[in-house]
């Protein structure tokens, strides 16, 4: 059996008992994933916090979040609105406007439960997985849910062909750019950076820019508050990272355990871009 069937077979099972099989898999995960980098970005972010249990926390959640995926290769529209509710959505229903996500909670549950309740198309930037497998899931399960996926090398050309449409653009930007992307701001105490992108597009189409914040309720439930981070008409600075940071600053002091720690965000050289 090929590696897609199976995943497809797989996600069939109850959620209950994807998640159960998660938790027997976190103690092999936590030895073989990044462990190192895990640890020292919590001890370098809270250091004050018991690192051991919040590690064990991040790797629940990692579980969790995995098997959560996987289930939405088989996952009716139906459950998914009733597993992912909205707070504030009916701002984006005009389109035309930039979302901001962060690595926390489940991103990819929210995007594709946000497209069920837009009436304008959603078109989520992402950074290709290096894994095709991985590729592959997220393609499919962004089709089938009728999110479109932008790879980050398209975004420009795809910005000037279609900025006339009435769609909500979204964008997970907390990972570490490359130098030239650089915008540098504070997260966790510690100098952070941020993309700069963001804050070009909404220049540049007269955007408003939102943040999405996903809160996880229970494990296969979370609510989503969308709330707005700027809008037109913009200064020179419209300080979009910096509000962005501050809302990621407030998602990780709520719920530490549900940002991804693995991601190496503060390594002394950053990368070229």
């Amino acid at each position: 059996m090929t590696l897609p069937r199976l995943m497809e077979r797989a996600s069939q099972v109850p959620l209950e008992h994807l998640h159960r099989f998660g938790h027997d898999l976190r103690p092999l995960l936590r030895l073989a994933y990044r462990r190192k980098t895990v640890a020292g970005n919590l001890a370098r972010a809270m250091p004050d916090a018991d690192i051991e249990a919040l590690a064990d926390g991040f790797y629940t959640a990692l579980t969790e979040v995995g098997m959560e995926i996987l289930r939405a290769l088989s996952m009716s529209p139906d459950e998914l609105r009733e597993r992912v509710t909205f707070e504030g959505a009916e701002a984006l229903e005009r389109g035309k406007a930039l979302l901001l996500l962060a690595h926390h909670g489940n991103l990819v549950w929210a995007l594709i439960g946000l497209a069920q309740y837009l009436p304008v198309p959603v078109a989520a930037v992402y950074k290709p997985p290096h894994r095709q497998a991985m590729r592959e899931l997220m393609v499919t399960i962004a089709h089938r849910f009728g999110v479109t996926p932008v790879p980050v090398n398209e975004l420009k050309e795809r910005l000037i062909r279609e900025r006339r449409q009435r769609q909500v653009l979204a964008l997970v930007a907390d990972q570490r750019p490359g130098r030239r992307e650089c915008r540098t701001v504070r997260l966790c105490g510690r100098e952070t950076g941020f993309y700069a992108g963001p804050e070009r597009i909404a220049r540049m189409f007269k955007w408003p820019v939102y943040y999405l914040s996903c809160n996880r309720l229970a494990p296969g439930r979370y609510h989503c508050r969308i709330e707005c981070v700027a809008a037109p008409p913009y200064a020179r600075n419209p300080g979009v990272v910096q509000r962005y940071a501050e809302l990621v600053q407030a998602d990780i002091d709520r719920a530490p355990a549900d940002w991804l720690w693995s991601h190496d965000r503060w390594r002394d050289e950053p990368d070229e871009a």
